[in-house]
């Protein structure tokens, strides 16, 4: 990473994308692939994708903040994606039963660690060649040359990765404990030997062996292999030493300078000076007995030789797994590069020269693809990693085929990191790697990480984002979740909240449902939110009463209210409690309007509620015509009795309906005089056009229509003097400005009848 090519100033900040472009037509294109997910499910939270990857990203989120663009994010994720290995592993044990999606996540996890392993053990390895680069010729060289620096890094992260996982070549390394207690493995041999019919066997370990003792040499030989191909070279010396091939052991002790800058000190007097001439010499014997013909040297014994000598075959040849091929060509190239340290001639001319070079033969034949990643993150590339992530998506999605989910958040994650180190890499392939997670996301009902990654797109993509994921959200926990996720981001939500109310409106196909439902997202917030509230709340409700939608207004107007009283009562009382009026004309205006739709629909309740009982006292008088019809026709004298008694109870029935329905008509005038008084219809500012003219529709149609229920409460109440004094309200209040001529003819007409029957004309139902 020191060598990396910084590009600080194509960021004005450490996370965001300031580019502020519009999007291309492929993030248009996953936009509208994600907004045909299925809805989301936020219930959906049992499974092993949902917890591991809610743990996994919250906690990512929570390091990745406090590290404030710091390297020590690579050692944090290493722990995290560790202990989710672990946990997996711990389920798979318990549960007895290796489920797919299990192993395919613990695959994906493993292979996760590894790549912040390099970058790790990349890190360590710097700081030591800084160290050391003064007295050290291989820290020199290692500081002056990327080459041999990366390579011996892929060595030893190769070596770490079959200490973690052993099989391939580390297969045997478990068998180990069976010779701790050996000590001499040629005892045939040597027996053989002392008896006088060696033959040809000897008691060296690169000698014949005589009996069983062939098997148990070939044992330990691929034992000691498997160790060196770990990198655990002490254990692997001290094994020689303790089973009797001590000749052995200095072999594996000149291993160690791959680790100990002191075994290649600059100053030729140190002692350790000819370690690598040494070293050299030796290589040169091995090889000689390696090419020469007719060896008979075991096949245990020479993967052994070829490892300490930095050949490449028959290891090559043999490797089954990429690691061991990684392995086995890091290994040549480290020691072809210790060569050319020593001086004169060169042994391994075939041996890679770069990190490049070593993937470029193994790649071809791997599908997996984390090692490319790995070649990147090593070569400290991260422009080439965000590259093949993009194109590694594309070309996985080509077949219709979802990026397996914990690749694809490792991926996304490594653009997080290298945008908060500064990484330089193509912003519009990052982006578009962070959006594919976001879909993931919404798929996998984890919709309250979505605000983090956001932060990280240029903003028209953050906000298509934003916006289309609130769009979908349905139940109150989703949403109080998302929006403490977009607090904790540092995101506006109080803005997001209300451009998903426009947006909604602003889409016809919307129902008034739809649009009620996504004006709640300006509730849950309230005392930030509630000025936006209210102005939106009146817009949607000058919507519905344009179209005569009187239960939607009813709806959303529940919808408003509280114990605290309306909604516009809460932002004046907010606003009091804070020692100031609203500053907004515009909430002043909002808050007067919003009460103007309350006083209607209190008023419509208030004629129904008249109506009704209306109409129980004409059903009531109209049976007691009928009674007193029938009384007429009886004649005897307990029939008049019990006419005359039921005759009183009708008119008792009759006196209370009549007291019932004149209080009913009082109370309905008072709540629609409040209404057609209160200037909440009629204010507005000049740049308003919309909402004036949508005010003088609802003025028109809804004042002229309350003051002819108004008349019609008192008339039909038997009020006819009150009703015709409904008429004055037309000239004090200037309802005339407001009405248009057509309704204010239907409601005077209706006054003329009053006034007839008042007069003695008979009076009809209007």
């Amino acid at each position: 990473w020191i060598a990396m090519d910084f590009e600080t100033s194509s960021y004005s900040t450490l996370r965001r994308d300031p580019t502020g472009r519009s999007m291309d037509t492929l993030d248009e294109a996953e936009l509208a692939r994600q907004a045909a997910l299925p809805e989301v499910n936020i219930h959906d939270q049992e499974g092993v994708s949902y917890r591991l990857s809610k743990s996994l990203c919250e906690d990512f989120h929570r390091f990745e903040r406090a590290q404030d663009g710091t390297d020590e994010i690579f050692a944090d994720s290493f722990d995290l994606c560790s202990q989710g290995a672990k946990v997996l592993e711990d389920t798979m044990r318990t549960s007895g039963r290796r489920d797919p999606k299990v192993v395919g996540a613990l695959k994906q996890l493993r292979s996760e660690v590894e790549a912040y392993r390099v970058v790790l053990l990349a890190h360590t390895y710097e700081d030591q060649v800084e160290q050391a680069k003064d007295w050290s010729l291989l820290a020199n060289a290692c500081a002056h040359d990327d080459d041999i620096r990366q390579l011996m890094t892929l060595l030893r992260w190769s070596e770490q990765v079959a200490a973690e996982d052993r099989s391939g070549f580390a297969d045997l390394c478990k068998q180990y404990d069976a010779f701790k207690t050996v000590t001499n493995l040629k005892r045939d041999t040597t027996n053989a030997c002392q008896r006088g019919n060696s033959g040809d066997v000897g008691v060296d370990f690169d000698a014949r062996s005589a009996g069983e003792d062939t098997e148990a040499i070939d044992k330990a030989y691929r034992v000691v292999f498997a160790l060196v191909r770990c990198g655990d070279y002490e254990t692997a010396r001290s094994m020689l030493v303790q089973t009797g091939a001590a000749s052995l052991a200095p072999l594996l002790s000149m291993r160690r300078v791959h680790n100990v800058f002191e075994l290649t000190p600059l100053e030729q007097a140190d002692p350790y000076a000819q370690m690598l001439k040494k070293r050299k010499l030796f290589k040169k014997t091995v090889a000689a007995i390696l090419n020469k013909e007719g060896s008979t040297l075991s096949a245990p014994l020479r993967m052994l030789w070829a490892a300490l000598a930095g050949r490449v075959e028959p290891l090559l040849s043999l490797a089954n797994k990429t690691e061991d091929r990684i392995w086995v060509l890091a290994n040549a190239a480290v020691e072809a590069k210790l060569d050319a340290l020593a001086g004169d001639d060169v042994i391994m001319c075939d041996a890679p020269g770069s990190v490049q070079s070593i993937f470029d033969e193994v790649l071809p034949h791997e599908s997996w693809p984390y090692f490319r990643v790995y070649s990147a993150l090593l070569r400290g590339d991260a422009a080439d990693a965000v590259r093949f992530a993009a194109e590694f998506i594309a070309d996985y999605e080509k077949n219709d085929k979802s990026v397996p989910e914990h690749l694809l958040r490792f991926m996304c994650h490594l653009v997080v990191i290298f945008r908060n180190t500064k990484r330089h890499h193509d912003t519009t392939l990052g982006n578009r790697i962070i959006l594919k997670y976001t879909g993931k996301l919404l798929q996998l009902s984890l919709t309250h990480l979505i605000p983090f990654y956001v932060n990280f797109l240029n903003d028209a993509t953050g906000k298509s984002v934003t916006m289309q994921t609130m769009y979908r959200l349905k139940s109150v926990q989703s949403r109080l979740a998302f929006l403490e996720a977009l607090a904790e981001a540092g995101q506006d939500y109080r803005r997001l909240s209300r451009e998903v109310v426009i947006k909604s409106r602003s889409d016809e196909s919307n129902k008034p449902a739809d649009l009620i439902d996504r004006f709640r997202w300006l509730l849950y917030k309230e005392r930030e939110t509630e000025a936006d509230a209210v102005v939106e709340a009146c817009v949607l409700l000058r919507k519905f009463l344009e179209a005569g939608d009187d239960a939607s207004v009813r709806t959303l107007l529940e919808v408003c209210a509280s114990r605290d009283g309306s909604l516009a009562d809460r932002v004046r009382a907010h606003a009091d409690a804070a020692g100031a009026q609203p500053t907004s004309p515009i909430v002043t205006r909002a808050c007067a309007e919003y009460t103007e739709f309350v006083y209607y629909l209190n008023g419509v309740d208030a004629f129904d509620a008249w109506r009704q009982a209306h109409g129980e006292r004409v059903n009531e008088q109209r049976k007691d015509s009928t009674s007193r019809a029938d009384m007429s026709m009886g004649s005897s004298m307990m029939h008049s009795a019990g006419a005359a008694l039921e005759s009183k109870r009708a008119g008792d029935r009759a006196d209370r309906l009549r007291a019932t329905e004149s209080m009913l008509s009082a109370k309905g005038v008072a709540v629609l005089d409040m209404f057609v008084r209160h200037e909440g219809w009629r204010a507005g500012g000049e740049e308003e056009t919309e909402r004036a003219s949508s005010l003088r529709v609802l003025r028109d149609r809804y004042f002229g229509a309350a003051l002819l229920r108004m008349a019609q409460m008192q008339a039909e109440s038997g009020e006819e003097r009150a009703a015709l004094e409904t008429a004055t309200l037309v000239h004090a209040l200037r309802l005339h400005e407001d009405i248009s001529k057509d309704n204010l003819r239907s409601f005077l007409q209706y006054i003329h009848k009053v006034a007839g029957s008042h007069l003695g004309a008979p009076m009809t139902n209007y």
